[in-house]
């Protein structure tokens, strides 16, 4: 089976190996580029102390630079995601519960992570500059004490990438992988602006969540899939599954 992956860069080349491991063949085309936010977060991390440090992306820990990773190090941690656990004990992070499966799950727990934390200090939420807002809104509702420090940001690309453009127009891709609303909602944008919006509706459109589904949804899509769970493992799941008429 021909599978368009569409999410960042390194991400993308993990989800290809995968992939061939399972017999399909990848078409690698990211929407979205991941950069650094800001260049440098060590003076900020340093003249204010923090007594834990919250991350939903190991791109927010993976893209801090080198100072601002020794400023952090030792600090208790809350995460969200197995990849982002690993970074954590990578940068010698603590982590104080095993890793939640979303942002939501890491909101509806903070209270009681936090009581048991007992954190002796204000918390330091590093993040990306889109993100979604579960865990400010419960950082806000407990009333305590954070820094927000937008560590990365991740970019649309200005148009859809050729080979992409190629495949669908050819008909030679089977099903489009979705990890994001933000960037269903660009395959969308992108391919119409390409001149292939119809077939890049045609494949099976394989979602996270039904969230991510919900773009390609209103946008008239017909194979629309959402994995029971979301994580990968779930996502990749659907290729098994007998292709909806």
């Amino acid at each position: 089976m021909n599978v368009l992956v569409l999410r960042a860069q390194p991400a993308a080349a993990r989800t290809a190996r995968v992939l061939a491991r399972l017999g399909h063949q990848a078409v690698v085309a990211p929407l979205i580029v991941i950069g650094p936010a800001a260049a440098r977060l060590a003076r900020q991390l340093t003249e204010t102390p923090h007594a834990a440090v919250i991350a939903a992306s190991t791109n927010a820990l993976d893209l801090l630079d080198a100072e601002s990773r020794a400023a952090i190090s030792g600090l208790k941690a809350l995460v969200v995601g197995r990849r982002t656990e690993a970074a954590a004990a990578a940068l010698g992070l603590d982590l104080a519960a095993p890793s939640f499966r979303t942002a939501a799950a890491l909101a509806a727990a903070l209270e009681a992570a936090l009581r048991e934390l007992a954190p002796k200090g204000p918390l330091l939420y590093l993040a990306g500059h889109d993100r979604k807002p579960e865990i400010e809104a419960a950082l806000r509702r407990g009333a305590h004490r954070f820094t927000l420090a937008e560590v990365y940001a991740a970019k649309i690309v200005a148009k859809f990438p050729g080979a992409a453009v190629t495949a669908l127009r050819q008909g030679d891709i089977d099903a489009v992988l979705h990890y994001s609303a933000r960037s269903a909602a660009a395959f969308f944008r992108l391919a119409g602006e390409a001149g292939i919006g119809a077939e890049a509706l045609n494949p099976r459109q394989l979602c996270l969540s039904a969230e991510v589904a919900q773009p390609l949804i209103t946008a008239g899509a017909k194979r629309v899939e959402s994995a029971h769970l979301p994580d990968e493992a779930h996502l990749l799941a659907l290729l098994a599954r007998p292709s909806a008429p």
